[in-house]
């Protein structure tokens, strides 16, 4: 008998930690995910791209036209349009933007960001029912401090990747995208095209920086508000 309460606490212990593990987990998926999902559907990033890196004068492309170039991309990714074929004028002669290697790889970008939305999606879940099982068994204290440990994760990360960058962005754009795609679509001309004149290794750099400071600070707000409401409205009465 007593055999059976130590093995039944047992369990439920393991099952404590695993959904606290869930929570903690949950928190940087969210984070991550949720601010990638932001920066990939906006025309804001991609016309504060093509301005600094004076695309319009490299490719010829008018800034009317990268303005759609701009637009069209982010309803790409969020599913209003099917291809993001487009025409523009080059130095004054029309012609249809991309070639269908270019086509070919966004749509393997696009499935990436996809993928993004439902690690969101499935992170929002995970977060709400593994915080309320936590607080139901453990209390809030021990969920709060599950929200913290998730925040310390999602800044580790971050500051490991942005030291990567800092010093060797080559190396870690290179990975990126060895794991992230399964051909070698991603290995454009940049003499001839425009997906890649456009989009430089400057503009991914910036961007790179750009998101990861965010979810630092996303991160470094959450963990903030936590300890506030810790030091606050948990504070025991003298």
């Amino acid at each position: 008998m007593k055999q059976t309460t130590s093995m039944k606490s047992k369990a439920i212990r393991i099952a404590r930690e695993l959904i606290l593990a869930v929570m903690v987990i949950s928190i940087p998926v969210l984070i991550i995910a949720g601010t990638v999902n932001i920066y990939a559907h906006s025309a804001g990033l991609y016309r504060y791209g093509f301005s600094k890196y004076d695309i319009s004068g490299k490719t010829g492309i008018s800034g009317a036209h990268l303005e759609g170039v701009a637009q069209n991309m982010a309803d790409f990714f969020s599913g209003k349009l099917q291809s993001l074929q487009m025409t523009v004028e080059i130095r004054g002669q029309q012609r249809q933007l991309y070639n269908e290697k270019e086509l070919a790889h966004m749509e393997d970008v696009r499935y990436i960001i996809s993928v993004f939305r439902v690690m969101q999606t499935v992170a929002i879940v995970a977060f709400l029912s593994s915080a309320a099982a936590v607080f139901a068994m453990q209390g809030i204290r021990r969920m709060l401090r599950g929200i913290l440990l998730g925040v310390i994760a999602a800044v580790a990360l971050m500051a490991l990747l942005a030291a990567w960058a800092l010093i060797d962005f080559n190396s870690l754009f290179y990975l990126f995208h060895i794991v992230s795609f399964s051909n070698e679509l991603w290995l454009l001309d940049p003499s001839k095209d425009y997906l890649i004149m456009m989009f430089t290794e400057g503009f991914f750099y910036d961007a790179a920086i750009m998101v990861t400071a965010t979810i630092i600070v996303e991160a470094v707000i959450l963990g903030l508000a936590v300890v506030l409401i810790e030091k606050t409205m948990l504070s025991k009465p003298r």
